[in-house]
């Protein structure tokens, strides 16, 4: 619980920093407005044998820069709550999940239909700072501030999305990651991550 705050602690001074950085940039960008974001994801690991998918959740603050009336640059922060589920057909694991925390910095270009539909894509430079990896019944906690040395830093991914305009400032969008990078340190090893997510964002439209 303790390492859950501070993750989650870390997560929230990371978005606000970042968060002033865009509001300063909103300040001499009169065509840009910003939009908070909360979902739910569906993640697994390709590459990582007898596992599947892992339910977590998403938020995210990010500005939007008019290129034209249809078209426009997202660029901004978000959260992720990762990973995969291991297999367990014996009970033998006391934890069974593998869990990343990561936190994601997205840049992606949107072309909007009749101010109703979207469809969107772009990249993501991803950070994986904490997580939790599965763990045998009888071992010790799994949690660690050492993550870097099972896996990798920093990874990214390149992503396609839909979304639906509600009254003008409610985005339902669902949106799925692809993984491009190793996120693993070990050899032999080639695993990446890959996401949906689906979210409702309230945006700042004018």
């Amino acid at each position: 619980m303790r390492k859950f705050l501070l993750t989650l602690g870390f997560t929230i001074c990371t978005t606000v920093s970042f968060s002033q950085i865009f509001y300063g940039a909103g300040a001499i960008c009169l065509d840009c407005y910003s939009s908070i974001e909360v979902g739910a994801v569906s993640s697994k690991i390709s590459g990582l044998d007898n596992s599947s998918q892992k339910i977590g959740f998403h938020f995210g603050y990010y500005h939007f820069k008019y290129v034209s009336e249809t078209v426009t640059f997202r660029f901004g922060i978000s959260y992720d709550n990762l990973g995969a589920t291991m297999d367990d057909p014996n009970n033998l694991l006391k934890n069974n999940r593998l869990i990343f925390h990561s936190v994601n910095l997205p840049f992606s270009v949107h072309y909007t239909h009749n101010n109703q539909f979207q469809g969107f894509g772009g990249g993501e430079l991803g950070t994986n700072f904490f997580g939790k990896i599965p763990t045998l019944k009888g071992e010790g906690d799994s949690d660690t501030f050492d993550f870097h040395e099972n896996f990798n830093l920093i990874d990214a991914s390149v992503f396609v999305g839909v979304g639906y305009i509600l009254g003008y400032n409610i985005d339902i969008n669902l949106k799925y990651n692809l993984g491009v990078t190793n996120i693993s340190k070990i050899e032999d090893n080639n695993w990446k991550k890959n996401w949906f997510t689906l979210s409702i964002a309230y945006t700042f439209r004018e």
